[in-house]
């Protein structure tokens, strides 16, 4: 007996700000200031971190349409090498998300620093923080898929604006200079990427 397929719950534009909302993540915001250093050479640390994301899009486009069944890496790799393999991808899978879930709520934490130094720089009340971050995302998820799919929107909207006008603002800045290579034996390029 085969199951009734899936409904559209979500529309165009809220799935290309959940596809965005997990590409932006908290790292474009933090590491300029690192990349900063290295010139032209962090330019080409993002532009390599751009090309590998393109090939697992890529790739996961390709599992897609050969495996259309839900599930995702799970559903891809039992197809391909059975029960076992597809239930270590779930795990490893389930695992990433969570600890990559803990880590973004602590950076969000970090980010409301300027606003709230006194309980941010507290241990105990940033960590206290953090779970409470985690606690609203979860309730939000278990409203529904709408909803979720609202606040995603909402929030990649609040991402984009700032990385739009950084952008926007920096073509006025553009200064050939800054794009110069600060290293010449080449130890810049492995740091920047």
């Amino acid at each position: 007996m085969t199951s009734p397929p899936a409904r559209r719950v979500l529309g165009f534009w809220t799935a290309v700000a959940l596809v965005m909302g997990n590409m932006i993540g908290s790292g474009v915001f933090l590491l300029p200031s690192t990349l900063a250093p290295y010139g032209g050479l962090g330019l080409v640390g993002w532009c390599v971190s751009a090309a590998g994301s393109v090939l697992l899009a890529l790739v996961f486009a390709r599992l897609a349409r050969i495996n259309p069944t839900a599930g995702g890496p799970y559903a891809y790799t039992r197809q391909a090498f059975g029960d076992l393999a597809g239930f270590l991808v779930a795990w490893g899978y389930w695992i990433s998300i969570w600890s990559s879930e803990a880590a973004l709520a602590v950076a969000l934490v970090g980010y409301l620093d300027p606003f709230l130094p006194s309980p941010v720089r507290a241990p105990s009340s940033a960590a206290l923080l953090a779970i409470g971050v985690v606690c609203l995302l979860t309730a939000v998820n278990a409203i529904g898929v709408r909803t979720a799919g609202r606040v995603q929107l909402a929030t990649t909207i609040l991402k984009v604006m700032p990385l739009a006008l950084v952008g926007v603002g920096g073509l006025f800045a553009i200064d050939p200079s800054h794009f110069a290579f600060t290293t010449t034996d080449g130890s810049g390029f492995a740091h920047a990427v």
